[in-house]
């Protein structure tokens, strides 16, 4: 009896670990970028709650001298409950 419910326990499990293989992963919808701010040389990074996080990432982000200058904008979308700043990355 024990056998056989190792044996179950067991094919249970590889199963469930095959279903979760074969299933897609799941993906959050892109996001609209406006196409006013967005540019050749510049990178929509993100998009924070406030204008502090916004520098805060910005800032980290061109001391780690990965991009040369940020630059946060204010936007409100319509169908969203709020506005947020998005985070522009410059090379």
């Amino acid at each position: 009896m024990r056998r056989v419910r190792t044996m179950v326990a067991l094919a249970s499990a590889s199963g469930a670990l095959l279903v979760g293989l074969g299933a897609p992963a799941q993906a959050a919808a892109p996001v609209a970028r406006p196409a006013a701010i967005a540019g050749p040389d510049n990178y929509p990074f993100g998009s924070y709650y406030t204008l502090e996080a916004c520098r805060y990432f910005g800032d980290s982000l061109v001391a780690g001298g990965a991009w040369r200058y940020y630059s946060c904008h204010y936007e409100w979308r319509s169908g969203e409950p709020q506005g947020y700043y998005y985070l522009y990355m410059y090379n």
